[in-house]
């Protein structure tokens, strides 16, 4: 064998296990960012309901005195705080390795570089609405400490001027607004993503999954069903990462 032969050997064999450990790799990724979401959502959920139920039950505790204990409404909204805090980081690690896997994906084939851009969207829309949550909270905190409360803790911001309430709260509600439609866009081309990965594999599971993920959107029904979406897809991505001779088209 001559030497051009041996050159051509060399350059052209490697290429197809690149783009294999390539696809593979992303994939990998994919269900790494998939499992944190999942794992991290459910716990984080978990979490939120003890802390909050607990919160909860010791406030109407208090309401049977004559006077509420504003403390015990003030701690429902620190709980509150750092619920949010924690949910938002699980949000920046899982959208950040989804990144990672179509930023991956978007050199074998262009066509995954949206999904790549919605992965960015998702933490820089979560990062972007994290300050507008605390002015939130922080507003109705002092709206709440600064009253009489008589009766019903809720009443008090009623008492409130209602101008100086609503200036204080334009700030939060702009960033809540701004954030959550870019994590909206975001959402979308990811599952765009995942919907075209489902077809370049020829996998059902990634499709539906991918449909009932975006339905997290829906008031009630639609967090059960993106919990089945997360499930299907996980499955089906790890049964294509057997198969990574089939990269996407």
């Amino acid at each position: 064998m001559g030497l051009p032969e041996l050159v051509e050997k060399f350059l052209s064999k490697p290429l197809p296990n690149r783009m294999m450990s390539s696809a593979s790799r992303a994939i990998t990724r994919l269900v790494s960012g998939l499992l944190v979401g999942f794992v991290g959502g459910i716990a984080t959920g978990a979490v939120a309901v003890v802390t909050m139920y607990g919160s909860l039950i010791r406030l109407v505790m208090t309401q049977s005195s004559s006077s509420p204990s504003i403390n015990a409404l003030i701690n429902v909204f620190n709980s509150l705080n750092v619920l949010i805090a924690i949910g938002v980081g699980v949000t920046i690690m899982a959208a950040l390795l989804q990144y990672l896997g179509f930023a991956e994906l978007s050199k074998i084939n262009s066509k995954y570089s949206p999904a790549k851009i919605g992965a960015l969207l998702i933490p820089i829309g979560s990062i972007t609405a994290l300050p507008g949550l605390y002015l939130l909270i922080n507003v109705m905190k002092e709206l709440i400490s600064t009253n009489q409360i008589n009766s019903v803790p809720t009443l008090g911001i009623a008492q409130q001027q209602p101008a100086t309430a609503l200036i204080a709260l334009i700030p939060s509600m702009i960033l809540i607004l701004v954030g959550g439609a870019l994590s909206l866009v975001g959402l979308i081309l990811l599952v765009i993503g995942y919907y075209r990965l489902g077809e370049d594999y020829g996998s059902d599971l990634i499709r539906i999954g991918a449909i009932l993920y975006i339905l997290a959107i829906i008031p009630y029904i639609g967090p059960p069903l993106s919990i089945a979406g997360f499930i299907l897809m996980i499955i089906g991505l790890l049964q294509i990462r057997q198969r990574p001779a089939n990269p996407p088209n």
